[in-house]
């Protein structure tokens, strides 16, 4: 499986952001991409310590499509698309269950 770097490109970065004063403080990835892992959802992962800030992990998830949806605006008659994603299962590398996976899917 190809990884593909979700990170924003400069264009985009500028039309969302359109002030140059505010492109170096701008975020690096889209909206929505960042997830949160509480104490349970670490515990169930088994990551008895916290990674330092900064390094880099593969995460391995599968999930379920929760919703799409496709619309147009009459004005610049770009379409935009959205597809919803609920991570069900999920392992990070480096954690004790990474190599359980799918041992306890319903």
């Amino acid at each position: 499986m190809t990884l593909v770097s979700m990170k924003l490109s400069a264009a985009a970065r500028e039309k969302m952001y359109p002030a140059p004063t505010l492109l170096n403080d701008t975020p690096r990835y889209p909206y929505g991409l960042t997830i949160t892992l509480d104490n349970e959802t670490l515990d169930k992962l088994e990551m008895g310590s916290l990674p330092k800030v900064g390094k880099t992990m593969t995460l391995i998830a599968a999930v379920t499509v929760t919703s799409v949806s496709s619309s147009e605006d009459s004005g610049d008659h770009e379409v935009r698309r959205n597809v919803s994603l609920q991570i069900t299962d999920m392992a990070l590398e480096g954690s004790k269950a990474a190599a359980t996976l799918y041992e306890d899917r319903d």
